[in-house]
């Protein structure tokens, strides 16, 4: 095992000797392996201890063991202590996914604190096995069969092309003790039942089965990079950047043959999950309802008449500015203002107004329900959610859209779209001021 482990590593280049390593341990028996192979090999490595706190005095062993270990080998060793519980209310995620987000997290400061060049964990060919299987199970492209990266960034997982039976027969051969962790005996955790009953159980029929794995995952790489290539080209005519947003052609969307897929290459990256990915296509293939609104934890998509919009999302709307003076209207970052000697014509980003007419303070705020004000060009009074339906605007340039509201109520403009009639001009000279929208 030796050989076989330190070939791959050459062959693959996946770390050299003159590297810092920080080995992820837990006391179990596949980190311990790696351990040793580490230092029978040669490698510089230290190595780093996660306690959860999670199985009271069994959590402290497995920490001490640890510690010992380092010892004996003259390694670094790290060691930290987490909140997992508090973790998991704060956030609202799983004890599982907890754990993850605060090892990596410390992992991550420990590499740049300490200036080490890789992580380095033990995950092996039945991991490779049993996450193939949970990705189909909860739905998946080809990306899910790739199974587990050997080398990502600066993650490392030397022991991919082992199988469990090599790691526990070489632990044997060595007489490595390690710690064992009962919870992974608890088939109600979708990976152990997969390890404990069902992978037993297709082995008996396909006795190489992580070995088959190993290998269609060699053949679904290849077949990635096929799709990754024809999807990078597609995504180049369909999606384009507009400021903060990203807006990709629906109507040039719908034409396409692998819409599914290609709806989930583009979206997937947002955080957008199957199922949601799925009521999107639907509605484009049924022509839907547009306005139509989805969210993931950081971004928003909206699907509008001839476009699909996502947005970075905004924890609150904007809080309303308020201006009490001509100075502050002069600061505002929404507003250019400047004093014009006679009126001609005015762009749809500008509003010219008397300058005895505005009151101060002035507010500049987003609508609210029951928000009226009277068109220019109209008699009466128009809801601005009725006006802003009628000049058909998508979701967010309605949400993004500004008042600028005067100090007795009435509001002035409707900011790039519409003034309001009641403060139309009277005098074609002097005492003019244009406001000219700032984007």
């Amino acid at each position: 095992m030796h050989k076989k482990f330190e070939s791959n590593i050459l062959k693959n280049q996946l770390f050299s000797k003159k590297d810092s390593l920080l080995l992820a341990i837990s006391g179990g028996i596949d980190s311990v392996v790696l351990a040793h192979l580490l230092k029978k090999a040669g490698f510089n490595f230290s190595l780093a201890h996660c306690n959860f706190k999670l199985r009271g005095k069994d959590s402290d062993a497995d920490e001490a063991f640890c510690k010992a270990l380092a010892k004996d080998l003259d390694v670094k060793f790290y060691v930290q202590a987490f909140d997992v519980e508090t973790h998991c209310k704060e956030n609202k995620v799983s004890v599982q996914m907890a754990a993850r987000e605060l090892r990596y997290g410390w992992f991550n400061d420990l590499i740049k604190k300490n200036k080490l060049n890789f992580l380095v964990t033990a995950h092996h060919a039945n991991d490779v096995v049993e996450t193939i299987f949970i990705n189909l199970l909860r739905g998946t492209g080809i990306k899910g069969l790739k199974g587990i990266p050997e080398k990502k960034g600066n993650i490392v997982r030397p022991l991919l092309h082992f199988t469990k039976e090599e790691i526990n027969a070489f632990a044997k051969k060595e007489k490595i003790s390690h710690r064992a962790d009962k919870s992974n005996l608890e088939t109600k955790y979708e990976r152990n039942l997969l390890r404990l009953e069902v992978v037993p159980k297709l082995k008996k029929l396909h006795p190489n089965l992580e070995q088959t794995f190993l290998n269609n995952v060699a053949n679904f790489k290849e077949e990635a990079e096929i799709v990754n290539k024809f999807v990078t080209e597609k995504t180049k005519q369909l999606v384009a950047k507009k400021g903060v947003q990203i807006v990709i052609d629906k109507l040039k969307l719908k034409k396409e043959k692998h819409l599914q897929t290609l709806l989930h290459h583009i979206l997937e990256p947002f955080g957008f999950n199957l199922s949601q990915i799925n009521d999107i296509r639907t509605n484009l293939v049924e022509n839907g309802e547009t306005g139509k609104l989805f969210f993931t934890s950081s971004f928003t998509l909206t699907i509008d008449r001839e476009l699909i919009i996502l947005k970075p999302s905004s924890d609150k709307a904007s809080e309303p500015i308020q201006l009490n003076s001509l100075n502050d209207l002069k600061t505002s970052r929404f507003i250019k203002l400047s004093e014009i000697k006679e009126f001609k014509s005015i762009q749809n980003n500008e509003l010219v107004i008397e300058k005895n007419k505005l009151i101060f303070p002035l507010t500049i705020r987003q609508k609210k329900t029951g928000d009226k004000f009277r068109p220019f060009g109209m008699k009466g009074f128009k809801l601005i959610s009725d006006f802003l339906k009628d000049q058909k605007l998508n979701a967010f340039e309605k949400e993004n859209c500004r008042l600028l509201e005067n100090g007795n109520g009435d509001i002035i403009w409707v900011m790039g779209h519409r003034s309001d009639d009641r403060y139309k001009i009277e005098t074609k000279k002097n005492n003019l001021l244009k406001l000219t929208l700032v984007e």
